[in-house]
């Protein structure tokens, strides 16, 4: 529940679903920066990064396409590139979680993750399929789905039970690296 202040409409403190996206595409790439950062010889930090950066890429996917993308659907044809387009960010995350981070193969895995997410989320989400979206969808609509995303992100970040699962498939992900 949004609270507000004296003399402040609620309104002002919500965000529409693209501001959403587009915070948590900065999120996400903070993280990877910040790995790319860390030395190899920082393997416990490197690897409790991944382990953010899978995390959230991982939440992002979720929300976008549980709420973000049915809801828009009729609004742009985009839609259905990006759903394609999460398979890919999901295939170079999991490589990269399989590489030992110790090595300059993660730092390739690394470089490509960065660079599957920038082509979707800054070239074709941020610069191309927001904007159509902003043009044509109800700006209503928009804030209320910018409030669903939060919501569910909310819901997603707080949850052991989605913690554990995430905890377990990255495990099972470095398994099979062996």
């Amino acid at each position: 529940m949004l609270t507000e202040a004296p003399g402040v409409p609620a309104e002002q403190g919500r965000k529409t679903a693209t501001r959403v996206l587009v915070e948590h595409h900065e999120v996400v790439r903070g993280l990877i920066r910040r790995l790319r950062e860390t030395p190899r010889s920082q393997l416990g930090r490197r690897r409790a990064l991944t382990g953010e950066l899978f995390d959230e890429l991982w939440m992002h996917e979720r929300i976008e396409e549980a709420i973000f993308y049915p809801a828009l659907r009729d609004v742009t044809p985009a839609l259905a590139a990006a759903w394609s387009e999460h398979r890919q960010l999901t295939d170079q995350l999991a490589a990269l979680v399989r590489a030992d981070p110790r090595t300059e193969r993660f730092d390739r895995e690394l470089d490509a993750l960065r660079d599957v997410l920038e082509s979707h989320a800054h070239l074709h989400e941020e610069r191309q399929m927001f904007p159509e979206i902003e043009r044509f969808a109800d700006e209503e609509l928009l804030v209320e789905l910018g409030d669903r995303l939060q919501a569910r992100l909310g819901r997603l970040r707080s949850s052991r039970r989605t913690r554990a699962v995430l905890r377990l498939q990255r495990a099972l992900l470095r398994r099979t690296a062996r």
